[in-house]
């Protein structure tokens, strides 16, 4: 059986996870029981932009969705915030975290996630 490696994006993005509180644990209210932040940085990541488009049916409300390959073994959870280079919005993580390896051989090609942020708050409406 071929074991291929794991790609390697040279000319990737090198993307910031931004975890807050303690394992994101909320209070009774809702509030981060650890407002503090921690940032790592992950990657290079393969980013592929599926949507940056505006939606006027409301008012000018701007709609980003991108599709992240990152590399084997990088530490992002569901609920972690991410920041992309060149914007000042953080994005949210649409979806579930997954390592889907291929049926036949195995061979997984990293870590797939989307991003995504709607409008100015950047809260993606579920």
């Amino acid at each position: 059986m071929v074991r291929y490696a794991a790609p390697k994006f040279t000319n990737g993005t090198m993307l910031t996870v931004v975890r807050r509180g303690t394992a994101n644990d909320r209070n009774w209210e809702g509030d981060y029981e650890t407002p503090t932040e921690s940032t790592h940085q992950i990657g290079p990541c393969d980013m592929k932009w599926l949507t940056d488009t505006e939606d006027n049916s409301t008012g000018e409300l701007l709609q980003r969705l991108a599709q992240i390959t990152a590399p084997l073994g990088s530490d992002v959870l569901a609920t972690d915030g991410i920041r992309v280079p060149g914007i000042t919005e953080d994005f949210v993580i649409d979806g579930a975290v997954r390592m889907t390896p291929n049926p036949f051989t195995g061979w997984a090609t990293g870590v797939r996630f989307r991003i995504a942020k709607d409008g100015g708050s950047g809260i993606r409406q579920r």
